[in-house]
């Protein structure tokens, strides 16, 4: 039976999507000269910007590889090898990066190994694409408290305690309710209830924590990459404050209302970037759409896998 509301949805998501990342790059256009920032991004050697697209390749094959360790803790009968996870996380790359929302790749990793929890098929799988969310939030949180430890009070950092905090508090909570999810459905309302009846009941607790671990790491290469690029335009910026910037701006990816955080992440560089370290708005700019194309040309390697292999479940 069809589902208006579920219709009406979808349909005015993508209008929110595609509304959300104009309204972002409109706003970074008012504050902004495109001469200067084309300046900027003239710094930025080809050295430079190929580290930043391998550092970012190196983020989707660890992120496979923590995919294939959490369906071990969540009691996967089967396993994708490591070649064909890799495969499939590329793709998935491609379609998050490309596509409003940020998830639909998620999604078709969750439903092409639909047969590797045998009955439970894809419901479980999708469940443990959402865990891998929640640990990479979790990734992105704790690696901005390191850079808010590493900053001390050499910066100004502002509120910017307040908001990690909440976020890290959130995310260590959901981190930690997962491996119970089930244990605590009957407490959750409605709509958190039936996402949390449908998570596996965790089989393996030394693999959750091998995949926390593994989430931490593939932030961090991020971060490594957003920092090469911050300083070849800024040979100054330092790897601790980076992490201030950085993290926060691949938060922006976990947002609904956005292309692959397009708007969003160049908003949070701009504003951060000129609030903390007095960066020029243009420089930061340049230093954030260096690090989308980074992502877009590793996407952009999905999409390629994608037409080569039309059958993911090859």
């Amino acid at each position: 039976m069809h589902d208006p509301s579920r219709g009406a949805w979808q349909r005015w998501g993508w209008v929110l999507r595609w509304g959300g990342t104009a309204a972002g790059i409109a706003y970074i256009a008012t504050l902004i000269d495109l001469d200067d920032v084309k300046g900027a991004a003239a710094k930025i050697s080809a050295a430079a910007l190929v580290g930043a697209i391998a550092l970012v390749a190196l983020n989707v094959v660890a992120g496979a590889a923590r995919w294939r360790v959490l369906l071990t803790a969540y009691g996967a009968q089967t396993r994708p090898t490591f070649a064909r996870a890799t495969r499939l996380y590329f793709i998935s790359f491609f379609y998050n990066n490309y596509l409003p929302g940020a998830v639909a790749g998620d999604v078709v990793r969750g439903v092409v190994t639909r047969d590797v929890f045998g009955d439970r098929g894809a419901t479980a799988g999708l469940a443990v694409v959402l865990v891998e969310r929640a640990l990479g939030l979790f990734g992105v949180f704790l690696l901005l408290a390191i850079g808010l430890g590493a900053a001390g009070g050499a910066i100004d950092t502002g509120s910017l305690w307040v908001w990690s905090a909440l976020g890290i508090a959130g995310s260590l909570v959901l981190v930690l309710a997962l491996p119970f999810a089930r244990k605590l459905a009957p407490l959750l309302p409605g709509p958190l209830r039936a996402i949390a009846e449908r998570v596996p009941a965790l089989s393996s607790p030394s693999s959750f924590v091998i995949a926390a671990l593994l989430s931490v790491a593939t932030q961090a290469l991020i971060a490594l990459a957003g920092w090469i690029l911050l300083r070849a335009i800024d040979p100054s910026v330092g790897l601790g404050a980076s992490l201030l910037i950085v993290p926060l701006a691949a938060a922006t990816t976990f947002l609904p209302i956005t292309v692959g955080g397009a708007g969003a992440r160049e908003a949070v560089y701009v504003t951060l970037g000129a609030s903390l370290f007095h960066m020029p708005r243009a420089d930061a700019l340049a230093a954030s759409l260096a690090l989308w194309l980074a992502h877009l040309v590793v996407g952009a390697v999905g999409g390629v896998i994608q037409l080569l292999d039309r059958s993911p479940r090859g």
